[in-house]
């Protein structure tokens, strides 16, 4: 059985997977990882990862400038988990699957509690 056809919110048809981009080095792999460090990034490739958005709604969504919004889509766009597709951006394959097996099980993970202080 296909991936996604196991897993619904998977949909890489709109992907070939000759057009999909993939990290070439680990230096590539530890580039992209460096940009979505950011929260700020990673809020906006999950705001784009819902559906094609254009700057203006980027810059309205996240109270950027447009300056701030050109520099931290390319960013992301160098990372490869975000393209320009005519006046939009999109999710690329790489960024579609950086928010389902990285980013959702980081933001349902529960805090892990530190040791427990004695009561004075």
């Amino acid at each position: 059985m296909r991936e996604d056809a196991k897993n619904p919110k998977l949909n890489h048809t709109d992907v070939s997977s000759a057009e999909a981009k993939w990290w070439e080095s680990a230096e590539d792999h530890k580039f992209a990882l460096e940009v979505l460090q950011l929260p700020l990034r990673r809020k906006m490739l999950r705001f784009i990862g819902l559906e094609a958005r254009s700057r203006d709604e980027i810059e309205k969504e996240f109270g950027l400038s447009t300056e701030q919004a050109r520099y931290h889509l390319a960013m992301l766009e160098k990372g490869l988990v975000v393209e320009r597709v005519g006046e939009s951006y999109r999710a690329t394959i790489t960024g579609k699957l950086y928010l389902e097996n990285v980013d959702a099980p980081i933001e349902t993970m529960p805090l892990k509690k530190g040791p427990s202080q004695p009561r004075a």
